[in-house]
């Protein structure tokens, strides 16, 4: 029997009390409503379809109304008032479910701007099709009650974000201290892999002593900051360089926001070996497959491997004091005594930095880095006859970026100005591009585009 039930007996038994105690004749009265078993309460039924055709969110209709969805109210066998919330959740246990809207009534109008937030909030990436579930939950107003729950239905939206990034969508270290000198950013990245933080940036790169280097947002110089504090500081709009004293990797973290900054010096040594190890490769567990040291970089190493679908992991000198891993695939920031990476089964090139901790695992005919790379397509302001040119990553070869404005239309990516490579996808904003793949379904806007030749990664950040 339920904590309902009971109350509504006790009270019975009151008033049974309270007419034999006043001789009031209670036998002729009618008893008011009673609540019944919960067994026998039936829930919400949506009216809706279980499914719809996919939407797609945009900044024009985020005023319209999405869908008006309508149930049948919970039976519970006579008139209560009853509280309806509307929920909704990717997970088909609704444990992480956000609060679509409340109503006293049997139906509640969702607007699209109310059904895009509930998406993005469960963390489902913007300008992407995901499918989630929705349900009635119904509670008795002013009466402590166990929810009763509809069935589920499912929708499937692409959503909308005016932007993924916070202030800027790209910070990066520029100077002659960098490999890239005066002419070419070292892009940063987020601290914060998920991206909750949205203005707080970091590398791991190689400075020279004796040089300087300023921050800059967007590849140019409209934004920069500098100061003349060393190793932490706080930059200001069109400030003095930062004067780097000592040769060595730092690790830099820098607010865009506030433009706090900080040179960490990182204790990077040289190892004898770095191999790669684990379910994935031909040795296990148990044996590495060493790979070769560039001859320029010290810490930059890299091998052809055939790997079968499993796990792996880099390590320094055939033993586990100094390993590498990430949840990243095909290309990632291993962290020391970091998870194992999963991999798929393929020939590839292989490259890591020990001191940063980047990797790739790169097609085995892409080990060669090109000299242009360029995005090309209806989308772009070239049409198919000419490139727009992205700018090389100063301190890896593979990758590139750069802001471009394309229009509703279709791009790919090609290296050297020609169609004997090229890259292109059907997924929109972001992907892995196939050699001579399709077109890339572009969307109008004005976005920071990165691309990885070695591995095909591409993404248009918006």
């Amino acid at each position: 029997m339920n904590m309902t039930t009971m109350k509504t007996l006790k009270s019975i038994t009151l008033l049974a009390v309270f007419c034999t105690v006043f001789s009031i004749s209670c036998s002729d009265e009618a008893l008011g409503p009673v609540l019944r078993e919960s067994s026998t309460f039936v829930p919400p039924v949506f009216e809706n379809p279980s499914t719809t055709a996919p939407a797609i969110f945009t900044e024009e209709n985020l005023g319209d109304v999405y869908e008006v969805l309508k149930w049948n109210k919970t039976d519970y066998g006579i008139q209560l008032s009853t509280n309806y919330i509307v929920e909704v959740d990717d997970n088909a246990d609704f444990s992480s479910a956000k609060n679509l809207g409340t109503t006293t009534t049997n139906q509640l109008s969702v607007s699209v701007e109310a059904m895009n937030n509930a998406m993005l909030s469960l963390g489902l990436p913007a300008f992407e099709e995901s499918t989630v579930n929705l349900r009635v939950r119904s509670t008795i107003n002013g009466i402590e009650s166990e929810p009763l729950y509809s069935s589920a239905i499912s929708r499937t939206a692409t959503t909308f974000q005016s932007s993924e990034c916070g202030s800027f969508c790209t910070i990066g270290i520029i100077g002659d201290a960098t490999k890239g000198g005066w002419d070419n950013d070292t892009d940063m990245r987020l601290a914060d892999a998920t991206k909750t933080d949205k203005e707080t940036w970091t590398a791991i790169l190689y400075l020279e002593g004796g040089k300087k280097v300023k921050f800059r947002a967007s590849d140019g110089w409209d934004t920069n900051w500098g100061d003349t504090a060393f190793p932490e500081g706080t930059g200001t709009q069109n400030g003095p360089d930062i004067a780097i004293p000592t040769t060595g990797y730092y690790k830099v973290t820098f607010n865009s926001e506030t433009g706090a900054y900080t040179f960490t010096p990182l204790t990077t040594p040289t190892f004898g070996s770095i191999g790669i190890i684990g379910s994935a490769t031909t040795g296990g567990w148990d044996t590495d497959t060493d790979l070769t040291k560039d001859p320029t970089d010290a810490h930059v190493w890299t091998g052809t491997v055939t790997l079968v679908d499993g796990d792996a992991k880099f390590r320094a000198d055939n033993d586990w004091a100094n390993n590498w891993g990430a949840e990243g695939y095909p290309s990632g920031y291993g962290i020391g005594n970091g998870p194992n990476i999963p991999v798929k089964a393929g020939s590839y090139f292989v490259r890591i930095n020990d001191a940063t901790g980047e990797y790739s695992f790169m097609p085995a005919n892409r080990s060669t880095p090109y000299a242009k790379l360029g995005i090309i397509g209806s989308a772009t302001s070239g049409g198919w006859d000419s490139d727009t040119d992205l700018t090389v990553n100063a301190s890896n070869p593979y990758l590139w970026s750069k802001i471009v404005t394309v229009t509703d239309g279709e791009s790919k990516f090609r290296a050297d100005d020609a169609w004997d490579v090229n890259w292109g996808a059907s997924e929109f904003p972001g992907g892995i591009g196939a050699a001579n793949g399709p077109n890339i379904p572009t969307k109008s806007g004005t976005y920071f585009v990165t691309f990885n030749t070695g591995t095909g990664e591409y993404y248009f950040l918006k």
